[in-house]
């Protein structure tokens, strides 16, 4: 507290926003006097607890009302206070949501990383984790998009770009503000495969502060879109014809004494240790039941096109981004996984906290993958992601190894809100319905 307290009083701190991230992903919270922060510093927040079962749309689901909706406590994490110079003269702190008696609450995605990097700990290793992701920035005010306005949306740009140094130019009022807010954090930004399209590439971390900084991000450059009369946007598959935008997370694992990489191996032919085998033996035995928790909604999956670059395929390979899992083994210290599956939608806890989890339960069974792919292993014949939401949901019902890795309590929760999802696509009439049936039928 008393750095804190240095920090409020050197940059003349007005507000300090106390925010957790949901199940769902959406980060919830409230912006506080200093006064009031310093209290809940103290003694804690409350909440009501319907935004730990709810949608990204604050939907009321079945059996709410039952619980009688009682308060959810959330406790301040003192070492994730920052500033967020997105936002004028104000600060941030993370929460974790616990339980009356002070403990972890079960649908607290930031409680199931902590699980994850603690089995880590035990286990001898020191986990890392990193995060790209991908996002529009679109030229209209995020006040018309508020107002109804979701189609018919203006791009920045006719052509695609990828990579080039011009088109990043464009958005540097944004992006350029965003690098300064994270400078220790954001290794990279570039123009990505569609108009209007960016990558930030964040350093890697520890898991936890991996994904602190990844739900700081998105809001910060929602914030800083939304000011320069933008709107930035994280949804997986914006329109059909355009690139989905993913959230490729990269894992590895050190020797908690040492130091040194346990993937990395020189004398491997691939130079990878059996300790990343088993890491990636234990990701692909929980393939299908995974990818909820890498992508939770119904537009999650539009994304999923064979030959998109998206992790589509149930398999392994080196440097193959036709992989769903793509082996990296240039050196001892960049050797990694990178989990290809997920989109820029993900909930960056649960989604590390799956990825890291599988892995260490194929280590803990000494499970052996399979031969890596080579080539286009889009067009080899391999297992794929399930199809749509509903298949998702049907591979984590039958599954229980994924109840070994993320809380059973959370899994049901998640599906609870995904069946809820479906339900209301499938009773939604579409543009694309009138479109095609008005005149015709």
């Amino acid at each position: 507290m008393e750095q804190i307290e240095k920090l409020i009083a050197d940059h003349g701190i007005r507000t300090v926003i106390v925010a957790g991230t949901d199940p769902a992903g959406v980060l919830r919270g409230k912006r506080l006097t200093v006064p009031y922060f310093r209290k809940a510093a103290e003694s804690g927040i409350s909440f009501a607890s319907y935004i730990l079962g709810t949608t990204t749309m604050d939907e009321v689901l079945p059996g709410l009302f039952d619980t009688g909706i009682p308060d959810v406590h959330a406790k301040p994490d003192l070492s994730t206070f920052r500033l967020a110079p997105w936002e004028k003269d104000a600060a941030i702190v993370l929460l974790d949501w616990v339980t009356p008696e002070g403990a972890p609450h079960p649908l607290c995605p930031r409680g199931a990383l902590k699980r994850q990097v603690a089995l880590a700990d035990r286990l001898g290793f020191k986990a890392y984790a990193s995060l790209e992701l991908e996002f529009y920035i679109l030229p209209l005010p995020i006040s018309e998009v508020r107002q109804g306005r979701w189609s018919d949306l203006p791009l920045p740009s006719k052509d695609i770009h990828c990579y080039s140094i011009l088109e990043g130019y464009f958005c540097e009022p944004v992006i350029g503000r965003l690098r300064d807010c994270f400078p220790e954090e954001i290794e990279a930004c570039l123009p990505e495969w569609g108009q209007g399209q960016f990558e930030v590439n964040l350093y890697r971390a520890d898991p936890l502060a991996m994904a602190d900084t990844a739900v700081l991000m998105k809001l910060a450059v929602k914030q800083i879109a939304a000011e320069a009369g933008a709107t930035a946007t994280f949804i997986a598959k914006l329109r059909e014809d355009m690139s989905g935008s993913s959230g490729h997370i990269h894992l590895s694992l050190r020797d908690k004494a040492s130091g040194e990489s346990v993937f990395y191996d020189p004398a491997d032919p691939l130079k990878l240790s059996k300790t990343f085998r088993h890491f990636v033996a234990g990701n692909m035995a929980v393939f299908a039941e995974s990818v909820l928790f890498y992508a939770p909604n119904v537009n999650s999956y539009k994304r999923m096109q064979s030959g998109s670059f998206a992790g589509t395929t149930r398999c392994w390979g080196v440097d193959n981004r036709t992989a769903g899992f793509r082996a990296i083994n240039e050196s001892a210290g960049k050797c990694r996984l990178e989990v290809r599956i997920g989109g820029a939608d993900l909930n960056p806890y649960l989604g590390i906290a799956t990825g890291l989890g599988a892995g260490l339960r194929g280590i803990e069974l000494a499970l052996e993958p399979p031969a890596p792919g080579s080539g286009n292993n889009y067009e080899q014949g391999v297992e794929t992601v399930p199809v749509d939401l509903a298949a998702a949901v049907a591979a984590v019902e039958e599954s229980q190894a994924i109840r070994e890795i993320l809380p059973p309590a959370l899994i049901d929760n998640a599906l609870r809100i995904a069946c809820f999802e479906i339900g209301v696509f499938h009773g939604t009439v579409t543009d694309l319905e009138r479109r095609r049936y008005m005149e015709t039928v």
